[in-house]
This record gives C-alpha cells, structure tokens and sequence, in this order.
C-alpha cells in the first residue's frame, strides 16, 4: 500500500469485495483493482469479459490489466521473475485460439511492450532474484499442455516432453 501512495484508514481492513460470487476474490486499493481468477486461460478468459464490462459501465478509460502467476522457466535460474513479452500457445504461436459457434477463431496475443519493459525496470541489482523480459507459453490444460508426466492420463513419454522442450528453448 505504501508504494501505490495509499493509506489504509486506521480500522480498515482489505474486504473480498466479489465475495459472493464464488467465481474469484476481488480487492480494490486506491486506483488498483486485484482479481485473483484461479488457474488458466478459460478462468481468466471469464474474469476478463466480466472485468471489461464492468470498467466499461464504471466509465473507466485505458484501463491496464497485468497477470501475476507462477510458471516453469527453460533457461533461467528457478526464482526467476519473467515478465512476458510474447506470449505464445502450445504450438508456439502468438495467438489465442477460442471456438465461437462451432468455428475456431484465432485471436492475436497482443501485449503492451513498453509496459513490460517499465516493469521490468523495477528489479533491482540487489534483489535476490532476477527480472528479465521473456516469452511465456500458455495452455488449457495444466497436465498435457504443459508436458507433465504426473497426470491422471499421460500419453507421451519423457522423451517426448524433452524433445519439445528443446524445441521451446531453441525458438527463445
């Protein structure tokens, strides 16, 4: 709250202000609105339509929307933090691809670079970790999507995962 320039008032306390909802847990602080949406594209693509509308009908203009989470990272140290600059598919594509009645429509990862980069300046030489731009690949699945070999149903082997993964690395 300190960095936002914020004061909570004294008797204050952080309320869940979507409680009721049992879809995510929303706080607002200041100008910033966290949703914590749970994992995946199709929850965030849920919280998304219903956050746009609501910034829409709130008069909001320009908002900006960033997503935090944990992910896996080929290359980099573990603690990593990776601010995405592209954004990529299981196929390594840019784009998100979604069924709207009955038709595959193929939207563009769009991100805002100068924002990524703005974040990414905010690591400092003496944190413990490092901040780095880099490419982040999503998923609908949490198992398969990602390679996993601990699933309920696994039908690749580890070598199989290991030559993807080359492939990853070797297309950044």
């Amino acid at each position: 709250l300190t960095q936002l320039g914020y004061l909570l008032p004294t008797g204050t306390c952080l309320v869940d202000i979507s409680e009721r909802s049992h879809r995510y847990a929303m706080y607002k602080v200041g100008p910033v609105l966290s949703i914590s949406h749970g994992m995946g594209i199709p929850s965030a693509g849920i919280l998304l339509h219903e956050v746009i509308k609501l910034m829409y009908h709130a008069g909001v203009k320009d908002p900006i929307f960033f997503r935090i989470g944990t992910c896996g990272g080929i290359g980099l140290p573990p603690g990593t933090v990776v601010v995405t600059e592209e954004a990529v598919d299981g196929r390594l594509r840019p784009v998100l691809d979604t069924i709207i009645l009955g038709k595959v429509v193929s939207r563009k990862a769009k991100l805002d670079l100068g924002l990524a980069k703005n974040l990414v300046s905010t690591g400092l030489e003496e944190d413990e970790f490092l901040t780095v731009l880099g490419k982040t690949i999503s998923t609908d699945d949490f198992y398969e999507g990602q390679g996993r070999l601990d699933g309920a149903i696994c039908e690749y082997k580890e070598s199989d995962k290991m030559a993807y993964l080359q492939e990853v690395a070797s297309k950044g």
